[in-house]
């Protein structure tokens, strides 16, 4: 099994043995543009090539994706405004999305996100030199009375940095792509204590997008054991998305087998179902 399967090894990644999920949920996609009406800031921490709804909506239809959610991009800053549109074109009855709010996101700006169908907002530590615990405290604070939850995405290490924080939140928080764990490490690294840790809690979720764990000229098959391991520990707070359309990688996956190759992982079809469908009804809302 490959699980990061480039157009290059199309071939030995399309093993699956039973269909997927009917009604799939893609819990992590990313819109870029159109420019012309949705311009990157000039600070831009990278500059993606343009990825439209209109692009998605192919995607999905291929891919049988009915419902959907938008992760504001990083290098949109804390302007929703693509994502916003994104959420409202495809429909708030199959789309929600998760924002980026700053210090100066004020309670009325979160109730408008809210009205938009913003469920949650995306913390990066890795990226975001400006977030402490302190910031992390603030922000869980402020969408706790939305019941909102924390996308969170770091490195291994930061959530092992974190891990205390994470646990004592007043709202549920969401691994961001497996924890960006080395598979190298093994599946008694401290970062898998960790985040195994966060689920028994009952507020922890975890999005199993494991290909940028990879490290250079890594295959896929080293994340198998993990993802089987974190939908043993929790299998009704597993969560996947294509992370389309993969900013910043050199090589790009292919959605489609990245999706063949997740739906292999698992033996078991209601499993299969509630990690590609069932579980984001009750996270986003879903009906």
């Amino acid at each position: 099994m490959s699980i990061g399967a480039t157009k290059m090894d199309m071939a030995t990644a399309r093993r699956i043995d039973a269909p997927a999920a009917a009604g799939i949920c893609d819990t992590h996609f990313h819109v870029f543009g159109p420019y012309d009406r949705f311009p990157l800031p000039r600070d831009a921490s990278y500059r993606p090539k343009e990825a439209t709804v209109a692009a998605y909506r192919d995607v999905a239809s291929r891919l049988g994706i009915d419902r959907m959610v938008v992760v504001q991009g990083g290098c949109y800053g804390a302007d929703n405004q693509a994502m916003l549109a994104a959420v409202q074109s495809l429909g708030a009855d199959r789309a929600s999305g998760i924002a980026i709010i700053d210090g100066a996101t004020s309670v009325a700006d979160l109730r408008r996100l809210d009205e938009g169908g913003v469920r949650g907002i995306r913390i990066n530590v890795i990226s975001d030199k400006g977030i402490d615990a302190d910031a992390i405290r603030a922000r869980a604070n402020m969408i706790a009375q939305l019941g909102w939850h924390i996308q969170f995405h770091a490195r291994a290490d930061q959530i092992v940095q974190h891990a205390a924080l994470l646990r004592n939140l007043p709202v549920d928080v969401v691994i961001d792509h497996c924890g960006r764990i080395d598979p190298r490490e093994g599946e008694d690294q401290e970062a898998m204590r960790v985040m195994l840790k966060l689920l028994e809690t009952g507020r922890g979720w975890i999005k199993l997008i494991s290909y940028r764990s990879l490290p250079p000229g890594g295959r896929g098959g080293e994340m198998v054991p993990f993802l089987r391991r974190f939908a043993a520990a929790a299998p009704e707070r597993c969560l996947w998305g294509t992370d389309w359309p993969h900013p910043l990688m050199d090589i790009e996956p292919d959605t489609r087998a990245l999706l063949d190759e997740f739906s292999g992982v698992f033996d078991s079809e209601p499993l299969r179902g509630a990690i590609l469908s069932k579980n984001a009804e009750q996270l986003y809302g879903f009906r």
